[in-house]
C-alpha cells in the first residue's frame, strides 16, 4: 500500500466509512467531497480495503480496511 492510498482509507474512515460517488465521480462521504482520485479507489478495493456495492455506486470501509494501522498516516487534504 502506497501512502497515498492509506491517506485516502484515512479519509474515508474518518467519514464514517461509507460514501457515494458523485456523477463527475468524486466520492462524497460525511458531507465531504473527496480529493482523491477514483483509480485510487479502484486499487484500495484490489486490496480488500474497501468494497462497491449497488453497482459500483457507493463504496465501504472492510474488515480489513478498519484493521489497517493509520496512526501514522496523515488523511488526503
Amino acid at each position: 500500500m502506497t501512502t497515498a492510498m492509506l491517506a485516502a482509507l484515512k479519509w474515508l474512515r474518518n467519514r464514517n466509512g461509507d460514501g457515494v460517488f458523485d456523477r463527475n465521480q468524486v466520492l462524497v462521504a460525511g458531507g465531504d467531497r473527496a480529493p482523491i482520485m477514483r483509480a485510487t479507489w479502484n486499487k484500495l478495493e484490489a486490496g480488500g480495503l474497501i468494497e462497491f456495492y449497488l453497482d459500483r455506486r457507493r463504496v465501504r470501509v472492510t474488515q480489513a480496511g478498519y484493521l489497517a494501522d493509520l496512526s501514522r498516516v496523515e488523511e488526503s487534504a
